[in-house]
């Protein structure tokens, strides 16, 4: 088996992650979060246009023109993913759905300003104000892990020691199981 290695940066499988490392999982893994959000965002945006379509227009025209807002929400996700580099390197995924996420937010909100959907409307304000708050705590907490000679935040030292703890009372019921 010898050395399993990972990419270009040579690490082992069981070495601790680098910065730049955890980095690159942090912003995938925030870029996923908005792409997940834009997806709600987009469903809830097409979904109060085609009620309102169907309100003024024929089944059939209002499934044409479903169908026409969504390959156009496609098409301009593919070029806004393409011009912000998110295609070519995952570290831009991150900026690219977030301005995809702000853009259907923007959207939602001004074309449907009279419609009495209330729920809609503060649901997609929730989303959005989650997914920006685990943005910032995630990209606060990468900041803190980074720095160096910084002193030590007690509330940090709590959890390491509850964590260790919690690691070895594992430990000692997985050896408690296999001995019986």
């Amino acid at each position: 088996m010898g050395e399993l290695l990972l990419d270009e940066s040579k690490e082992e499988i069981g070495a601790p992650w680098s910065v730049e490392r955890r980095f690159r999982v942090t912003e995938v893994f925030l870029a996923v979060l908005w792409c997940l959000c834009s997806g709600y965002l987009s469903f809830y945006f097409t979904d109060c246009l085609m009620s309102r379509w169907l309100l003024n227009y024929t089944p059939q025209a209002t499934l044409v023109r479903l169908l026409t807002i969504n390959s156009m929400n496609a098409y301009i996700t593919s070029w806004v993913l393409y011009l912000s580099g998110g295609s070519e390197d995952p570290r831009l995924l991150l900026p690219a759905w977030i301005s995809i996420a702000t853009t259907l937010t923007f959207l939602y909100h001004i074309t449907h300003p009279r419609l009495a959907i209330l729920k809609e409307t503060s649901l997609s304000i929730s989303v959005f104000s989650i997914a920006s708050f685990i943005s910032m705590v995630s990209l606060l907490l990468q900041l803190h892990l980074t720095r160096a000679n910084d002193p030590p935040v007690p509330l940090f030292m709590i959890l390491k020691q509850c964590w260790e703890y919690v690691k070895v009372a594992v430990g000692m019921i997985g050896i408690g199981g296999r001995a019986l």
